[in-house]
């Protein structure tokens, strides 16, 4: 399931079946850390669960949304959801797919909105909550 859509960089995202095991193990271990770092805008410490599920039902709604809006959206995002990340209860399952669909909001944003953080499939008034607590 290599990504499918021009990145910024010009090269292309690995497939995850190339990543070495022990990153992909490592990764496992952090789902969904990577996504919700990029939701709320922030290193994050611990996200209650209930508003956890319903930012990603509100992400996934706002994606839809997107589909319909931006036609160039489709190449990058095809079926995937935020709801896949935070929802599957397989933990290798759901790092695969926080690895890609973190890229394609990384690098649509980027390429279409200027910053990930401009998109609008991300709910601005989550930035910085949860913030991680330095120790």
């Amino acid at each position: 399931m290599a990504a499918q859509y021009p990145r910024e960089d010009g090269r292309t995202l690995p497939d995850w079946s190339d990543l070495p095991l022990d990153t992909r193990e490592h990764l496992a271990t952090q789902t969904p850390y990577r996504l919700q770092t990029i939701m709320y805008a922030t290193n994050v410490g611990e996200v209650p669960a209930d508003h956890f599920a319903a930012a990603v039902a509100d992400a996934d709604r706002k994606l839809r949304q997107l589909l319909t809006d931006e036609p160039a959206a489709r190449q990058y995002f095809g079926d995937m959801a935020f709801a896949g990340v935070a929802h599957e209860t397989d933990p290798m399952v759901a790092a695969e797919r926080e690895y890609y669909l973190c890229d394609a909001l990384i690098e649509y944003g980027n390429q279409h909105h200027g910053s990930v953080w401009n998109l609008p499939v991300l709910n601005r008034d989550l930035y910085g909550q949860f913030k991680e607590q330095s120790q």
